[in-house]
């Protein structure tokens, strides 16, 4: 029996909705992630951490994401995203919330595990909702605006942790003044930070999720999710899940998600950490630019979707529309390379903004290239690809950590970045079919 949201249907206005509701959903996930990358220096000075373990806290969750992304993959295709997507939401929210209260590592390390399978719902949810209402020139646009959420909550966050921590800290103010004045020997003379300095954040971020949850069930009906028609397809059989590991395309995705991810992931981890302890940025000027990088990214995001469209509605093929933004968005990112030869001013800070535009970018076309395989089995290939893609950042980001612990600094980490992307963009553009009609029906109801 075909869900009701696989119901044919014309597109309609509420789609738009959705995709701001998809925004949202995506700000608050990585509220909730990001929280512990703009707190990591505090953390690892509350649990006395060496950059491996705090590289182990990014790869448990990774592997929990893993798990989580593969699950919801598959139960959203059989429930649909009407139930599914808000209880993950409602997970991670608790998640998040939770992690305000670790006394230990291993605590910590818990919450981040629990974080993550529920975060990883996220994106089985997203792309397959918007593959359901949009029609196919305009999924970049709306992949656009779902990713886009990333570095909208990235650049959120920073603010509201800075104001947690003011709130949660009174003497941080005192403790900054003394640290500028004197050095570390200064900062005993207004004692350190509590640990609710570095709590707080999570406990805000984390009860904010309910809002969210509370909006979708009341506004987002069954027939606002019913599968867009589009003429000059034609209706055939869907093809079981198994036949996705025939079509090459799969295997190329794989490539894809990896190379984006790697790219995206390894700046959100270690640049907060990058600026404060290689550059001496303090906390106010790594939030400034951490807030321009991602604000520039979901720039970089925004501009890919509505160039895709524009090209598409000039008469361009869409998949040509992709594949022209896709190399040029690989091309900004490879400014990785410049990072470890930049002193801190404006170069390096022209050169974080380019990466986090073209980095964010890479995701729209990727989301859009997953989407031709099967509107029926959306939520399992977004979750298997995902799930690969997770493990593999669960290895990362610790052997990561080992290396900045070996050579006592990032730089070679970040300059790294974006040579999984080259190659992805390269596979792209070499292998994947010339016909890019999906392998299976994407409206066919059976």
């Amino acid at each position: 029996m075909s869900e009701p949201e696989l119901t044919s249907a014309k597109p309609t206005l509420w789609r738009w909705w959705i995709c701001a509701l998809l925004l949202l959903a995506t700000t608050l996930n990585y509220m909730d992630r990001v929280a512990l990358n703009q707190t990591s220096v505090r953390i690892q000075t509350a649990f006395a951490l060496t950059n491996q373990e705090y590289g182990r806290l990014e790869g448990g969750f990774s592997f929990a994401f893993a798990v989580g992304t593969l699950c919801t993959g598959f139960l959203v295709d059989r429930v649909g995203v009407r139930w599914v997507y808000p209880a993950v939401v409602a997970g991670w929210s608790l998640a998040g919330f939770l992690t305000g209260y670790a006394p230990t590592y291993l605590a910590l390390l818990g919450c981040r595990v629990l974080l993550g399978l529920f975060e990883a719902g996220n994106w089985p949810c997203g792309i397959r909702t918007v593959r359901q209402i949009m029609p196919a020139k305009e999924r970049s646009l709306g992949n656009a605006l779902f990713q886009g959420g990333t570095a909208l909550g990235a650049a959120i966050t920073p603010f509201i942790v800075f104001a947690c921590i003011q709130w949660a800290d009174p003497d941080e103010t005192a403790r900054l003044a003394h640290f500028a004045l004197g050095g570390g020997t200064a900062i005993a003379g207004t004692g350190p930070p509590p640990d609710a300095a570095w709590q707080a954040p999570f406990r805000v971020i984390g009860a904010v999720g309910v809002v969210w949850v509370v909006i979708w069930l009341v506004t987002v009906r069954q027939r606002t999710l019913r599968t867009v028609v589009e003429s000059g397809i034609p209706d055939t059989p869907v093809a079981p899940f198994s036949t996705i590991f025939y079509d090459r395309r799969f295997w190329i995705l794989l490539l894809v998600i990896i190379g984006v991810n790697t790219t995206w992931h390894t700046f959100r981890v270690w640049l907060p950490k990058f600026l404060q302890t290689e550059h001496g940025y303090t906390e106010a000027e790594m939030t400034l630019v951490m807030t321009f990088y991602y604000i520039t990214a979901d720039i970089g995001s925004w501009t890919v979707g509505l160039s895709v469209l524009g090209l598409a509605t000039l008469g361009m093929r869409v998949h040509t529309a992709r594949m022209i933004t896709f190399v040029l968005c690989t091309l900004l990112a490879v400014t990785s390379v410049a990072v470890p030869f930049l002193d801190r001013g404006p170069l390096l800070t022209a050169a974080l903004l380019t990466i986090g535009f073209g980095g964010l970018g890479l995701f729209a076309t990727y989301f859009a290239l997953s989407q031709e395989l099967s509107a029926k089995h959306q939520g399992k290939v977004t979750g298997t690809l995902g799930a690969v893609n997770a493990i593999y950042l669960g290895f990362v980001f610790p052997y990561q950590g080992k290396l900045i612990d070996k050579y006592d600094t990032i730089k070679p980490v970040l300059a790294a970045a974006s040579i999984p992307a080259v190659i992805a963009v390269i596979a792209v553009l070499f292998f994947w079919p010339k016909s890019t009609l999906p392998l299976t029906t994407p409206h066919s109801t059976r």
